[in-house]
């Protein structure tokens, strides 16, 4: 009967840590954005600055792509938006340098300045995401 209870007690234990620990886990600020930002592609984001970085006024006027974007960026909660977007202008380095397509650093700076103000042409918060090292390359 002792064995029977201590191993009840032993299981409950081991229950409550493994709560504790998944609570702890999705609690965590950071650890939720790096999760998001896995699950979240902004694949309209990464189109829209790609074709459209080197001119701000086009970027600015193409409304169906704009949107596109702003629907993916709303899938992201305020709190990880400028994490996603660093990301995504990480990404699309990398793509830039894979296929050595290079426009000059006029270009990539714009798509940083770009980039920084997305979510307020999206009318969303934050409004500015600050560029750590602006440069692309």
């Amino acid at each position: 009967m002792a064995s029977a209870l201590l191993s009840k007690l032993v299981a409950i234990t081991v229950i409550y840590f493994m709560v504790a620990s998944t609570t702890a886990q999705f609690d965590n600020p950071r650890e939720r954005c790096r999760r998001e930002i896995q699950e979240t592609e902004l694949n309209s984001c990464k189109r829209f600055m790609m074709q459209k970085g080197c001119d701000m006024l086009m970027s600015f006027t193409n409304h169906g792509m704009r949107e596109r974007c702003c629907m993916e960026l709303q899938d992201v909660s305020p709190y990880c938006r400028c994490d996603a977007i660093k990301e995504m202008m990480r990404e699309i380095r990398e793509k830039m340098e894979e296929e050595r397509y290079r426009h000059g650093g006029y270009k990539c700076r714009t798509m940083m300045e770009m980039a920084e103000q997305l979510p307020s042409m999206c009318h969303m918060s934050p409004g500015y995401c600050h560029m750590r090292g602006r440069s692309m390359y």
